[in-house]
């Protein structure tokens, strides 16, 4: 921990487990906080009954599109399973995101188009307006993912489907490990990287008997679909980066301490 650092004596919830969860607060300790790490969310694949017919014909995609790493990981291990090289397809492969992009090129499948933002809707509107072509689009995604690139495509003429690959579910444990933090600590703020994570958040806190407006802690968010969740919940996210990155998320909480403390 660096005793100096610009979020020195803050207690800060991460809300993401596994290697990101760990990676993200390790960062927090550089950079003086101390982190609690409280998974909300957790992943595994998605038994869909259409599976087998998406690998068969799978050939026959102009473009597979993902918008998350998790996306990346489970659609890869269901093609493996079926035996499927993915990277001798003759398939254009596009990204939303620097992290699924990277976890692509990582994985053997070369990006043929990414756009400059992040999100869903500007993706869709990017990739029209790039010229690529596209009869038939495969969008593998988990249960809770939007629908906006499928419908715009849709709009658009093309015909685009959407694969339920993986599924996002609260970890055994979590509402009672939070309820435990919270009881002994003061959380100056949380970090929500999705939707899903704040929702289970404000449920845990529920079941708990807990008002989430009564709490003093701050929320930090990556991305407008994030920020929407809290605030229809009533609540308010003090930090939300223009880049949609943990590594811009941690740099504006950094700011928005500094500036606090002036």
């Amino acid at each position: 921990m660096t005793a100096n650092g610009p979020l020195s004596g803050k207690n800060i919830l991460v809300t993401r487990g596994g290697k990101d969860g760990e990676k993200l607060a390790a960062q927090i300790e550089a950079l003086g906080g101390t982190p609690f790490v409280v998974p909300m969310v957790a992943f595994r694949a998605y038994a869909d009954p259409s599976a087998p017919v998406f690998l068969r014909k799978l050939p026959a995609y102009d473009w597979v599109v993902f918008t998350s790493k998790n996306g990346v990981r489970y659609f890869l291990e269901a093609c493996s399973r079926a035996g499927i090289a993915c990277e001798h397809l003759n398939i254009n492969w596009a990204a939303v995101g620097k992290k699924t992009a990277a976890c692509m090129e990582q994985s053997g499948l070369k990006v043929s188009f990414a756009p400059g933002k992040f999100t869903a809707k500007d993706f869709a509107r990017e990739f029209m307006r790039s010229g690529h072509r596209a009869g038939r689009v495969l969008l593998p995604k988990g249960n809770l993912a939007g629908t906006e690139i499928a419908d715009f495509l849709r709009k658009s003429g093309i015909i685009a489907e959407e694969w339920i690959i993986y599924e996002t579910y609260m970890p055994e444990g979590a509402k009672e490990k939070l309820a435990r933090l919270l009881g002994r600590e003061t959380i100056d703020f949380a970090l929500f990287l999705s939707p899903s994570a704040f929702r289970h958040f404000k449920g845990a806190l529920e079941e708990n008997g807990i008002d989430i407006a009564g709490l003093s802690t701050r929320i930090a968010v990556i991305g407008p679909s994030t920020r929407q969740a809290v605030e229809k919940a009533g609540s308010r996210a003090a930090v939300c980066p223009d880049e949609y990155t943990v590594g811009a998320m941690l740099g504006a909480l950094c700011d928005f301490v500094r500036l606090e403390e002036k």
